[in-house]
């Protein structure tokens, strides 16, 4: 019976990483880009999002296992819109779908629209709800206010 538990203890570690320390961490960090974030989430900037990037970011390397997938399933799309936008040289904060800049082409169009997609789709949504979701719960503050 005494084998068990430091059996029992290591495989906690090594799988869920068990200590209080990864959230505690993360929670710290959540708080020191809340204001960053919350700037970015009471403005009526649409390319206002690509400000948050590298809060994301840090906030997705600070991530403790449960939560690390939603992170990565927040922050990749929105780096790839971004990387495109700027690819065709784009203003984030200018774009209209529907009123694409003069010279924009088919092509460039479709890679944004695509790109455009991915950051409104079913799992990137749902990931960016769990994100918000596990810093309330977990971290008892949200991730802006």
């Amino acid at each position: 019976m005494k084998l068990l538990a430091p059996a029992v203890l290591l495989a906690c570690l090594a799988v869920a990483g068990c200590s209080g320390d990864a959230h505690a961490d993360y929670c710290e960090a959540v708080e020191d880009h809340q204001a960053d974030l919350s700037e970015v989430a009471a403005s009526d900037d649409a390319g206002a999002v690509f400000d948050a990037l590298d809060d994301y970011e840090a906030l997705a390397e600070e991530a403790p296992r449960d939560i690390a997938d939603d992170w990565a399933a927040v922050v990749g799309p929105l780096r790839t819109l971004e990387e495109v936008l700027a690819a065709h040289d784009v203003d984030p904060s200018t774009y209209i779908a529907e009123e694409p800049p003069a010279g924009l082409g088919s092509d460039a169009r479709k890679d944004i629209e695509a790109a455009a997609r991915a950051v409104g789709s079913r799992r990137t949504v749902e990931a960016m709800s769990a994100v918000e979701q596990h810093a309330l719960d977990v971290c008892g503050t949200p991730l802006s206010r």
